[in-house]
Order: structure tokens, then sequence, then C-alpha cells
């Protein structure tokens, strides 16, 4: 059974429940100087680009000092969940991790979920603060560059939060042809379905897709379930949907207590909490 019924935000519902725009995706390459801050090495990246948006992985990117949050209890009545205290850590190489590059006031900014493994503290996983992470050692990664549209940070009166929402981008440069959309979910619609319902509108029948956001709770096919309404949550390497089955959509989820749960969603049993943000690409 869905556990939607256990997040109440504090706003009236809003409409759409789902953001989409359409543009064009191409596969790019990139380099992450050692000693920068993530968020100036990637707006850097960003400025040499000369795409709309980004949606990168970051698997094996060694970091350190860096800073992140987890999920947590919201302290006040003006939220469902809040973010953790800050937790600081030496060294770690990111085991799976993704990053959404958008704006935030006209300037580059970036939301990364990640688990990775800390020198001193073994496996971790939450939000990276991205002005507070330094790149330790160069690095060389892939990603999907976006043209059409943009990942800019927006005001939600539902949930009271500011974050990513996908906006039109008028006279985009680089699209020859339509194969991508970036997408955020409003919360209680289910991730699965979702992912689902929109490859089939959109014609991406067979796609790529990377994501990063929270549930309400969720279930996996051979794993125990998290029962948790608050947790942060990245997609794994190889998520995609086909045209002729449910989603596969391998998914690492941790909680406010510091717990880990792995593996493949249940269409229709993995609502969002606060947002999700996606991004489809045809294969």
């Amino acid at each position: 059974m869905s556990r939607s019924h256990l997040i109440q935000h504090p706003g009236s519902r809003t409409s759409p429940r789902r953001h989409v725009v359409s543009g064009a995706a191409r596969i790019f390459e990139f380099d992450l100087p050692e000693g920068m801050t993530l968020m100036a090495a990637v707006a850097k990246v960003m400025d040499e680009t000369g795409c709309d948006s980004a949606v990168v992985r970051l698997d094996g990117l060694s970091i350190g000092p860096y800073n992140y949050v987890m999920p947590d209890q919201s302290p006040d009545g003006q939220h469902v969940a809040w973010y953790s205290k800050t937790y600081l850590g030496d060294a770690a190489r990111l085991q799976q991790g993704t990053a959404i590059i958008g704006r935030r006031d006209g300037d580059w900014f970036l939301h990364c979920h990640a688990v990775w493994q800390d020198s001193e503290c073994g496996r971790c996983a939450g939000h990276l603060l991205p002005g507070e992470v330094i790149v330790a050692s160069s690095y060389f990664g892939k990603g999907y560059a976006f043209d059409g549209g943009c990942f800019d940070v927006t005001p939600d009166a539902e949930t009271n939060f500011s974050f990513f929402r996908p906006r039109i981008i008028e006279n985009s440069q680089n699209i020859t042809q339509e194969n991508a959309a970036i997408v955020s979910l409003a919360p209680h619609e289910d991730l699965s379905t979702s992912v689902a319902e929109l490859s089939e509108e959109l014609g991406l029948r067979n796609a790529h897709v990377l994501g990063i956001g929270s549930l309400i709770g969720a279930d996996f096919r051979d794993e125990p379930s998290m029962e948790s309404p608050i947790s942060e949550v990245l997609l794994l390497d190889g998520a995609r949907v086909n045209s002729s089955d449910e989603p596969y959509l391998p998914t690492f989820c941790v909680d406010p207590e510091g717990n880990f749960f792995e593996g493949q969603i249940v269409s229709g049993r993995a609502p969002v909490c606060v947002t999700f943000e996606l991004i489809l690409v045809a294969s």
C-alpha cells in the first residue's frame, strides 16, 4: 500500500503535477580540475559547453574536504521535512552520484545526491553541498547537455521549498531534433508510474533515466522496504524505461536515521515526498 497519506504539505495542492520541458539532449564529456569547489568547477564546464542545462554522473569522483546534509524531520510547521546538521568529511570517493545543473537567481547551480565511501567513516549518502565540496583530484566525466529548457530554482507554494523546476528557453541553440525531456514531479506523484506515462506521452519509449529527489517510503522488488516518509534518493546507473515493460528504476535511498535502502522500485509504491528531478533521453 502507498504511504502517500503519511505526508501533508503546508500549502494547497498546485497544478500541474508534472512539470515537463521537451528539448534536445546530447552526451558530452567534461573535466573537473583538482582543487576547485564542485560548484565552481561545474560552472566553468557549463560556460564552456554552452548548453541550457545538464544532468551528469559523478561516479568515481574523489572529494575532500567536503560538507553534506542528510534528510531530517522539520523543526517547525512550515515544512514536512528538512535537512540535518551539516556533516564534515575529509576524503571520499563517490560510488554513484548524479548532479542536476541549472540556474539559481541567474547563476549556475547544482543539486547533487550521492553515495560514497569515506576514508574514515565508511559508506555514506546524502545531499552534497556544492560550494563546500573540494574536487580532490582531476576528474573526467560524462553526462547529458540539454537545450530547450533549464532547471531553475523556483519557490513552491505547496511545499514551502524552493527547488529546481524546468522552464522553457525560447530560441534555444543546438536543437535539431527533440529527443529528451527534463521533468520535476510534485508531491504524491508515483515515481515509476510517472516515468512510464511520460515516456509514452512524449514518445520516449526507450529512454535512459537519470534523477534525484525524495520519496514517501518505497517498496522494492527483492529488497526490504523503506518505511520512512522522509528520504534522499538517487536513481542508480542503468535506470531506463522500455516500451513494453515497467520502468527499470534501481534506486538508492537514505532515511533520517542514516539507514540505506537499495533496489528496483515497485510501480505504485514510491510516491514523491517534496520533489523529484529527472531527465529522460531516447536511446
